[in-house]
């Protein structure tokens, strides 16, 4: 018998067995081989990767390094154009120019001492009827309440008696009425309720007109008169809610500042956009206009607590002033100090030009 005639089929597969490798075999070292081309392939591409990452880093960081800037001096910053173009520095001239200041301050509404009143029950006695509660509102002499009061009821029988009169009315009968055109805000007695002569029974109020009073050191308030225009917000950024205008500068003391204006705002509420014991920002336009040597607030930066100007010195170096500041008005701001007309200042960059020079 031959070699190949010692072979037998596998019953199942049909299969020839015998001493050659099988197919299995094979697909096992031809499944090896791939793995390691694609190992191979796969450290290329991760190399390429890296390289590639690499190269954009380099790239990167060579079109972000900061360009050059160097402190010259204490004093003294010089910057390349790269840096100025990079910071987006600009200058502005400063020259003095009509100046409205704006005053803002902060403070609580209330009641407008002239458009508000206190009614005290007017004898000893008894609340025989409540007319009127809070939120009514009230025209000048209008009944709010009605008091019994026998001590006051004895004091007119006797008067009649002595005139030899009939009484015309419910003797000892007293009302409450209205001093004012107004809404009634507080209620403080209740029907069968006992009150005696000096006791506060309700609060009336003209809520048309409300008041603000502040607290304004005297340099800041300079030249703010009766009649100067305000601004009433919850929130500057937010726009106003309630105009309205001086109405009383009086001279007053502080212990802080040495010396403060009492001032007192009228605010016109008809629109009922703001009420009283809320606190509210005003902003205070000075009608005393005059001229200022004004920058503008971009330009003003803080170094050791100092308030500083970049003054340009050159194209593309400047000094470090320090300068005393006056009002605003919001956009501007009044230097009394530090700094001449004439003078150029950095309005643009100034914070990136701070802390490139770690100031």
């Amino acid at each position: 018998m031959s070699f190949e005639d010692d072979r037998h089929c596998d019953s199942l597969s049909g299969s020839a067995l015998g001493t050659k490798a099988s197919p299995g075999t094979l697909r096992g070292a031809v499944f090896q081989d791939n793995r390691v081309v694609k190992l191979g392939r796969w450290l290329l591409a991760s190399g390429a990767l890296v390289a590639a990452c690499f190269v954009a880093v380099m790239q990167r960081g060579s079109t972000q390094s900061p360009p050059e800037l160097r402190l010259v001096d204490d004093h003294t910053l010089s910057y390349s154009e790269a840096f100025a173009a990079h910071a987006g520095i600009r200058t502005v001239e400063v020259r003095e120019a009509a100046f409205t200041p704006v005053v803002l301050v902060a403070g609580n509404v209330s009641f407008d001492p002239e458009q508000v009143a206190v009614l005290n029950a007017s004898a000893l006695g008894t609340v025989r009827q409540v007319s009127k509660y809070e939120g009514d509102n009230v025209k000048r002499g209008e009944v709010l309440a009605e008091l019994c009061s026998p001590s006051q009821a004895r004091r007119e029988a006797r008067g009649l008696l002595q005139r030899h009169e009939l009484p015309q009315h419910s003797l000892g009968t007293s009302l409450l009425r209205s001093p004012l055109d107004g809404t009634v805000v507080e209620r403080r007695i209740v029907t069968g309720q006992a009150v005696r002569g000096e006791s506060a029974a309700f609060v009336v109020a003209n809520l048309d007109r409300l008041a603000i009073r502040v607290n304004v050191d005297e340099q800041r308030a300079r030249g703010i008169t009766v009649g100067d225009r305000v601004e009433i917000s919850r929130d500057p950024a937010l726009g106003s809610v309630g105009i309205g205008t001086v109405t009383d500068v009086a001279a007053g003391a502080s212990e802080e500042s040495g010396s403060e204006l009492r001032i007192r705002i009228g605010v016109d509420n008809r629109a009922r956009r703001v009420r009283a014991g809320e606190l509210v920002s005003a902003r205070i336009f000075v009608s005393h206009a005059g001229r200022a040597l004004l920058v503008p607030n971009r330009a003003l930066t803080w170094i050791g607590g100092q308030p500083t100007l970049f003054v340009a010195a050159s194209s593309h170096s400047a000094s470090i002033a320090a300068v005393t500041l006056g009002r605003g008005d919001g956009e501007q701001t009044e230097v009394r100090g530090g700094l001449t007309s004439g003078q150029r200042v950095v309005s643009d960059g100034v914070l990136m030009l701070k802390d490139a020079s770690f100031l």
